[in-house]
């Protein structure tokens, strides 16, 4: 049951960079831009997950405080992912975004948790890992390297800030209910601190919504899936495997695009396969 929950968490982090990407594009990477991002993507998540909470809020202490760091997290993951973009192409972005959220969790969840080392495990991590190198691109721009550094370490703290709230012991919520509070500490947040830009790109409207609403509500039900996949899964072993499916279904999809696939991309897609495999039977 776990591994089908993480499978469509997988799903709904593959479509999301299309998204963040179309984004900058239309509004560009400028500390405006970042924030309305975040908070009208942040908002449809709020309310994607009070539907699914089925419009209750929740808080303790505990959930609040580890909600405010998660928070702090993704806005710095946000304003990383727009300025690596306007830097860089998306091939390396998503390398490391998807690296950086696959190996933090998996050392963090050995290191820290406790998380048996496992044959499956190593040879899942491996084989990922070199699959991406099949995916890069030549393209960076000066300065893109401190940004995309900034996605790897920041997408790869969440998985374990998560880990932390699910693993502890003291009062806590819901899962759903500490996803909430994050979402909605994400857009207070931001709210605030779009006093201070004095470059402005006014009112966001049209395919701008949508790409916030559609990154926002994948975002949001995709980490809450992950979260929910914790209770029964170690985070050293789920966090390779969304990964790996990440990449399995981007190039799947890009079948039924004008970008064929080429044939890194089908190697990287027979390695990332191998290590699920692995996995899940070693």
């Amino acid at each position: 049951m776990y591994y089908g929950i993480i499978s469509i968490s997988a799903l709904l982090f593959s479509l999301v960079f299309i998204f963040s990407d179309k984004y900058r594009e239309k509004y560009g990477s400028g500390t405006d831009a970042v924030l309305k991002f975040t908070a009208g993507s942040h908002f449809a998540g709020f309310i994607a997950l009070l539907i699914i909470n089925r419009f209750r809020f929740e808080i303790t202490p505990f959930t609040a405080a580890v909600a405010a760091v998660a928070a702090f997290d993704v806005i710095l993951f946000n304003i990383f992912s727009l300025r690596a973009l306007g830097r860089t192409n998306l091939s390396k972005y998503s390398v490391f975004s998807m690296i950086g959220g696959m190996a933090l969790p998996f050392t963090a969840g050995i290191l820290f948790f406790k998380e048996e080392i496992t044959l499956g495990k190593i040879v899942c991590l491996v084989l990922v890992t070199v699959s991406f190198a099949f995916t890069i691109e030549k393209g960076d721009k000066k300065g893109g390297a401190f940004y995309y550094i900034g996605v790897f370490i920041t997408n790869g703290l969440y998985g374990v800030i998560n880990k932390f709230f699910s693993a502890a012991h003291f009062e806590k919520t819901s899962d759903a209910g500490y996803s909430v509070l994050i979402e909605a500490v994400i857009v207070v947040i931001c709210l605030v601190l779009m006093i201070f830009p004095k470059q402005k790109i006014g009112i966001v409207k049209g395919k701008g919504l949508f790409y916030m609403g559609g990154y926002g509500a994948m975002c949001a039900v995709g980490n809450l899936f992950l979260l929910i996949a914790l209770r029964g899964l170690p985070a050293s072993a789920q966090y390779p495997f969304v990964t790996g499916g990440v990449m399995i279904i981007s190039t799947v999809y890009s079948f039924f695009t004008q970008n064929k696939p080429g044939k890194k991309e089908i190697i990287s897609v027979a390695l990332s396969m191998l290590g699920i495999l692995a996995l899940v039977l070693l």
